[in-house]
């Protein structure tokens, strides 16, 4: 049977080949869940829910169509208007900066198809000065030689500072080969934490000179699991059936109980909508023994809320307290139905109350990562972690990984107040900046290596905008509490960053991490307020004899 290929270069799937068997017709590319090819929907925000689709002719044409996505779909590089043939390593990018693949069959077709041209819409390219290399000097001279027939004396001066420049090009590069490579964050001890002083202030590039080896990315992918099977948690996805008939279409399930909705959830994998997902997001060593501070929803994402949820779909009314006789109706994304809809973005995975139509007791589902990765940046080695310790009150966890050699931590702070207006250094991995990719070498005989991307750390200033905390005391008699709709968290002014910067470390100006960026909030007028989970509650984590 013909095979579709699709080795992923960008976006959350980066690294990994998908094998597609040429079944269907029709293959949907986009974040929703009905498609066959699903993209993460927080880190491919370029996506659409349905962003385009591959029709298979024969099993031998392979034609891309754009389905009216709102950041175009590209073909080498130029947006397609119109449906467009595939051939055999066309590459296919879902927005521009979006998710990019590269189109393969396997069996390979035996002619290859000659190669299309593509009008190239890039803009030109930004002249930038720098040394010139050997051949832009012999050029030069040649040049010179040819324009310098008439003066001699000026042939013999563009000789001479061509012969100069090739020298300091030359000696531009030996300084390069004999620098020595920057070590990446093993030490054989622990530096010592620069600028002792009490009161002096660092610059951005200051912090990101001596932490910036420390802020890792974290890559991973989890399911729900039924702890008394080990079986994977699936929301029930088909018709409504009474008398033995289909009376609604195939739709996603929800299911109210006691004034909670949530999806409706099983363990028959037959026609059901996998729980869980793949994502990336920040970190930094807390620890010279490989111990590693993130956000709670990138190292252990069942603990959030969900909202990935596709609508219309039937939402199963339990009207008795044994839900013995459950009608349904249809939940739709505006209807009058707001209090629902407000109730299932609520949802915690881990938190789930019902399993079919049977309350839950006790630890009966929980999450459990396939992978949890760490990489350093300008490296491609994925170290894998695992989780030690969550948070239960803050968007925090713990996660380690082991390594012979001691690692360089951050600072973090312990007693210094955070105040607005206090400038700060975020680090991280956005998913929304250029990715920087490596061919590796092949690692067995005539192997072909693999193209792996290399974080490069992003540095983001900004100041704190607020300090949230509802512990406070009120200044007025009147009021006996305070609340925060987001708990205790930093808000910040740091916008030119998002989703992949989650877990990433916050600096005050003395080079100390005073907590976590996390979630970002946006309204209709675009803009957008970021927040940070302060680092008490990282400090209450690693508050443990085991990494002493």
């Amino acid at each position: 049977m013909q095979k579709i290929i699709l080795n992923h270069q960008l976006g959350s799937k980066a690294n990994q080949t998908e094998v597609i068997a040429v079944s269907d017709t029709e293959i949907n590319f986009g974040r929703d869940d009905a498609c066959q090819v699903i993209f993460d929907p927080e880190q491919d925000d370029l996506v659409s829910r349905i962003h385009c689709k591959i029709d298979v002719k024969d099993g031998k044409q392979f034609l891309l169509t754009d389905l009216g996505s709102r950041n175009g779909t590209f073909v080498n590089n130029s947006k397609i208007s119109s449906t467009t043939e595939l051939s055999v390593g066309d590459k296919v990018q879902l927005g521009k900066g979006g998710p990019q693949f590269i189109f393969d069959l396997d069996p390979k077709p035996q002619k290859l198809k000659e190669t299309r041209l593509v009008e190239n819409n890039a803009r030109a390219t930004r002249v930038i000065h720098a040394a010139p290399s050997k051949d832009t000097v012999e050029a030069m001279i040649t040049a010179s030689e040819s324009a310098t027939r008439k003066k001699v004396i000026n042939m013999g001066a563009g000789v001479l500072g061509g012969v100069l420049l090739i020298l300091a090009y030359f000696g531009y590069q030996n300084s390069i080969e004999t620098q020595p490579a920057p070590q990446l964050v093993a030490q054989s001890e622990p530096l010592p934490p620069p600028h002792n002083k009490e009161n002096s202030v660092l610059s951005a590039a200051d912090i990101f000179k001596q932490y910036g080896n420390s802020s890792v990315l974290i890559e991973a992918s989890w399911k729900l699991i039924h702890t008394a099977t080990g079986k994977q948690v699936f929301q029930r996805n088909e018709c409504f059936v009474k008398q033995g008939k289909c009376i609604t279409p195939k739709m996603p399930w929800y299911i109210q109980h006691n004034g909670v909705v949530e999806p409706f959830l099983d363990v028959d994998a037959s026609n059901g909508i996998a729980i869980g997902s793949s994502h990336r997001g920040s970190g930094f060593v807390a620890h010279e023994n490989g111990f590693i501070l993130t956000n709670r929803h990138v190292a252990a994402n069942w603990h959030a809320q969900s909202r990935n949820f596709q609508l219309p779909g039937i939402l199963v009314d339990c009207n008795d307290a044994a839900c013995s006789k459950p009608e349904y109706k249809i939940l739709e994304e505006k209807s009058s139905n707001s209090a629902y809809l407000a109730s299932l973005n609520q949802w915690i995975p881990s938190k789930t109350k019902m399993l079919g139509q049977k309350p839950l007791y006790g630890k009966i589902v929980e999450g459990r990562n396939d992978y949890l990765e760490v990489t350093f940046p300008n490296t491609g080695l994925r170290i894998p972690a695992h989780l030690v310790r969550v948070s239960d009150v803050a968007d925090v966890a713990m996660i380690k990984i082991d390594l012979p050699q001691t690692l360089q931590p951050v600072q973090l702070n312990t007693d210094a107040a955070v105040s607005p207006g206090d400038s700060i250094t975020v680090m991280g991995y956005p998913g929304i900046s250029p990715e920087i990719v490596a061919k590796m070498k092949a690692q067995d005989p005539g192997g072909d290596g693999e193209i792996r991307s290399v974080p490069a750390l992003t540095v983001t200033t900004g100041n704190i905008g607020k300090v949230l905390n509802a512990a406070d005391k009120a200044d007025s008699a009147s009021v006996s509490e305070l609340f925060s709709s987001m708990g205790n968290v930093y808000q910040l002014t740091v916008n030119a960053t998002g989703s992949g910067n989650s877990g990433g470390p916050v600096f005050n100006d003395k080079g100390q991490v005073i907590g976590l960026f996390t979630y970002g909030l946006s309204d209709q007028s675009g803009i957008q307020i970021s927040f940070a989970v302060p680092i008490k509650y990282g400090r209450e984590l690693m508050d443990i004899t085991a990494i002493k």
